[in-house]
């Protein structure tokens, strides 16, 4: 159930005009929230470890409990991450089942008619669907306005009829629709979706938990590496689109050449797990493979690396990236995916076109060979982190965006 107020407002046609805004029934509300707490209300499936679960505990942590007060309603399970959450931010975990579970969505309902928010600040399909669903459930919602957030380019299942005119007719219930790159909101547009009021936001790294080592060998000694290694590292969780075994294909090629390479996997869980597992322990080079499983606090393993490679097919703007930048090591991504609208190729990074192994390999081994390049880069990385991607800025525009609902 979608509840507007029958007429779309749209301001200048801009980036920033809302879609499907909804008129206030009080008009002295507005004026009482800008001197309040945001009360927000985030609703994702899970906290399990991922981008966009690390990203909201980010948010959560990061804004001021003076300015947004956050509950986290996880529809499945509480998940990992929720360890991470600051105190006061209080998570309920609401169990659903799978397919569609009506038992979670009046849970949902219910808990946020107790909770009052003042906004709704939903992350991918899923979350969403279940949100307007619950707001349609109960009155005293219909006028809490919904954050949505989206934070990979659409595949598969999603770029199905079905699901695309779920997400036009469902972005025309939200206030705002916000993406995690430029790109990935040009990507929404071309397939379709509303462009009023869909915005991007970047994704932001703290500088202060991420940042460079002097002594590179003890940083590998301190994770299990030989001391005198050169390390090529990736971070993820094992789904498809990392394609994991495309970078193990190239590390292949390149062992030979490149007697001190080894390669550290940091992640864990997806549907590709067993495949990537598989992929490593046949490999004729795994002895020099190093898997590292899930780490709640990655700093020492990007600390240790000398070049982190992306390979993913489908990227909105990993953290993973950010978090390596601000580490001071350069990192290798394809170019189709959000990493372009942060990387500058040669000088703060590098972006390819990675299409295959043996192609990633040729790009690896080039900049392998261009003996102390990858130390400047890696400075310029670090500066461009805390110049350009602070988590300071990110929390300001989220700031911006949920004083924006509340104001209609």
């Amino acid at each position: 159930m979608c509840i507007r107020n029958g007429e779309r407002r749209v301001a200048d046609g801009a980036k920033g005009s809302r879609v499907g805004a909804m008129s206030d029934p009080l008009p002295a509300y507005r004026e009482e929230k800008a001197r309040m707490p945001i009360r927000v209300a985030q609703v994702v499936f899970s906290l399990e470890p991922g981008g966009m679960e690390n990203g909201v505990v980010n948010l959560a942590n990061g804004l001021s409990p003076e300015e947004v007060e956050t509950r986290v309603w996880c529809l499945e399970r509480a998940g990992a991450f929720a360890g991470r959450l600051k105190d006061g931010v209080r998570v309920e975990a609401l169990g659903r089942r799978p397919g569609w579970d009506w038992r979670a969505c009046w849970r949902l309902g219910q808990g946020l008619r107790r909770e009052r928010p003042d906004v709704i600040h939903t992350h991918n399909l899923g979350p969403l669907i279940y949100a307007v669903v619950a707001r349609g459930l109960v009155p005293s919602l219909w006028w809490v306005p919904i954050l949505h957030g989206e934070h990979g380019a659409l595949q598969g299942d999603g770029l199905s009829g079905k699901r695309l005119r779920q997400r036009r007719w469902l972005y025309r219930c939200c206030r705002r629709v916000h993406t995690v790159s430029d790109g990935l909101r040009r990507h929404l547009i071309e397939l379709g979706m509303p462009e009023t009021g869909l915005v991007s936001v970047l994704n932001g790294v703290d500088c202060e938990r991420f940042q460079p080592v002097k002594d590179k060998g003890e940083a590998r000694v301190r994770v299990g590496l030989p001391r005198d290694a050169e390390v090529i590292g990736s971070v993820g969780r094992f789904i498809a689109t990392k394609r994991f075994p495309l970078l193990v294909e190239a590390f292949e090629r390149l062992a030979e050449k490149w007697p001190k390479l080894v390669l550290m996997l940091v992640g864990d869980g997806g549907e590709a797990r067993e495949e990537v597992m598989r992929r490593v322990a046949s490999s004729r080079v795994n002895d020099r493979i190093y898997l590292k499983g899930h780490q709640s606090e990655p700093a020492p393993f990007y600390q240790a690396m000398d070049l982190m490679v992306m390979p993913s097919s489908h990227e909105g703007l990993a953290n993973a990236l950010l978090e390596a930048m601000a580490c001071g090591v350069p990192v290798l991504a394809h170019a189709a995916c959000g990493a372009s609208e942060v990387v500058r190729d040669g000088e703060t990074g590098y972006l390819r076109e990675i299409e295959s192994g043996e192609g990633l390999a040729g790009d690896i081994d080039s900049i392998w060979g261009s003996e102390g390049e990858l130390e400047g880069v890696g400075r310029a990385a670090r500066a461009a982190a805390v110049g350009e991607l602070s988590i300071e800025g990110m929390m300001g525009s989220y700031l911006k965006l949920y004083r924006d609902c509340v104001m209609g």
